[in-house]
């Protein structure tokens, strides 16, 4: 029973981000939001992560001290799993995001030379956003086999 709860919990927790960061709009609209504010809220989810598991473990030890009581003796990987791999999505959607920050800062700074390759960044960006992935759906590979190609192409962009 406590498994089930841990899990429950787990996946309010997951279903709160996905709230924060997004509201009720599709993913899609991930794109059009300022980005800064974005980071920050992606960030932040990431951290509740952190703290939760920092939790569980603080209390497993604490009861731990006392080995007439109750242990904490469940599969973490089942309790944290799904979370997790939702934070593992965050971090390449920070990582992207970040990207695309940069790359608008140099705009912002209208350095001679760099329109040719903010040109390609922007056709980077937008046939990534033609692939309509649902960002957040950690579920789904597709979106990494896509991020790796992203990636490649900016790096090939930078060098």
């Amino acid at each position: 029973r406590m498994t089930k709860l841990f899990m429950k919990i787990t996946n309010a927790m997951i279903r709160s981000c996905r709230l924060a960061i997004n509201g009720t709009d599709t993913s899609a609209k991930m794109w059009e939001k300022p980005v800064g504010p974005l980071l920050d809220m992606l960030e932040t989810c990431l951290r509740m992560n952190e703290f939760y598991q920092e939790q569980y473990k603080l209390t497993k030890d604490k009861l731990a001290q006392m080995p007439t009581g109750r242990q904490f003796d469940f599969a973490e990987a089942q309790l944290f799993g799904k979370f997790d791999l939702f934070c593992r999505r965050l971090i390449k959607l920070i990582d992207v995001f970040s990207t695309i920050q940069q790359f608008r800062a140099l705009v912002e700074h209208k350095l001679e030379g760099m329109e040719p390759l903010l040109l390609v960044f922007d056709q980077i960006i937008d046939q990534f956003k033609e692939k309509k992935h649902d960002l957040l759906d950690y579920n789904t590979n597709k979106f990494d086999r896509d991020f790796v190609e992203f990636n490649v192409r900016v790096g090939e962009l930078e060098t």
